[in-house]
């Protein structure tokens, strides 16, 4: 049985809330890897299972993340298209 990236975030957000600085840490990987519709619903996820405490943090990593793919013009994963080989 697989797991899914978004699974496996989700898993480790809930082990490593018990300090913010590295529930940040791991929150900015898990936007690394993620796509955007798991993105969007990691937040979601995130906004249900976390008190209040926690959003500051996810806003700000969301923030930067979002600027920073506008800045750099990096694709997400989502928007990416693999090219079709001609066989």
């Amino acid at each position: 049985m697989s797991i899914s990236y978004l699974q496996y975030s989700k898993f480790i957000l809930l082990k490593v809330s018990f300090d913010m600085a590295l529930f940040e840490k791991e929150f900015k990987k898990c936007l690394r890897v993620l796509l955007t519709h798991e993105i969007r619903e990691l937040k979601r996820w995130c906004r249900a299972t976390f008190p209040k405490k926690f959003r500051h943090i996810m806003g700000r990593c969301l923030r930067y993340f979002w600027r920073s793919r506008k800045t750099t013009g990096l694709p997400n994963a989502a928007s990416v298209e693999t090219p079709l080989v001609a066989g």
